[in-house]
């Protein structure tokens, strides 16, 4: 994974997966139903805990080495990718740093995909995940993109070209993501910030 600065500089990035998400945001079977704001910050410190405890040394340096803010470009539409990347974006806005993310092409079909846990149990879908991982692993990705919509602290667009080459929705954009913003547009809403390329 490459990390870019705002100013172009690059950084070694090195990603990791969070083995679960905090119980309070576990989807069982209602995972259509939205997080409420205010239970977001109730569980913060539980979520915090267990995710110092659990994610890999890797993340945790890139995220105490960063700035203030943090911000990604989500491009690929492989699970594993998406899953590190709103992963990091969560566990950013937890520690109380702003997390910004321009989610391009496909991972954009990833993210308003309304039955991603089932997009995710498919055979192949995640093939670094051992069969017997699978469901945990599509149970905690529709846990963090529900957990990065309700968070304050998170803020993702889609990128407006993606969305003209993709033949995306408007209006199901507009009401899963922070709506549609161009790349020069999102360069400037992050200007200064850690800038991270997946």
């Amino acid at each position: 994974m490459i990390g870019l600065s705002a100013r172009g500089e690059t950084q070694a990035v090195v990603g990791g997966e969070r083995r679960e998400v905090d119980r309070r945001l576990r989807v069982r079977g209602e995972h259509h139903e939205r997080v409420a704001r205010r239970e977001a910050g109730e569980g913060r410190a539980r979520f915090e805990q267990r995710q110092r405890a659990e994610q890999p040394a890797g993340v945790e340096g890139v995220l105490h080495t960063v700035g203030r803010m943090i911000a990604a470009i989500l491009e690929s539409g492989e699970l594993e990718r998406v899953s590190t990347g709103l992963s990091l974006l969560v566990s950013a806005a937890i520690e109380g740093r702003p997390a910004r993310a321009l989610v391009t092409y496909g991972a954009l079909g990833v993210l308003l995909d309304e039955d991603l846990e089932a997009r995710a149990l498919e055979e192949g879908a995640a093939p670094h995940v051992a069969p017997e991982g699978r469901a945990a692993f599509a149970r905690t990705l529709v846990e963090l993109r529900a957990a990065a919509r309700e968070l304050d602290d998170v803020r993702i667009w889609a990128c407006a070209a993606a969305v003209q080459a993709t033949g995306a929705d408007r209006a199901v954009v507009d009401a899963r993501l922070d709506g549609v913003l161009s790349t020069p547009g999102f360069l400037r809403e992050v200007a200064g910030a850690e800038l991270v390329v997946l």
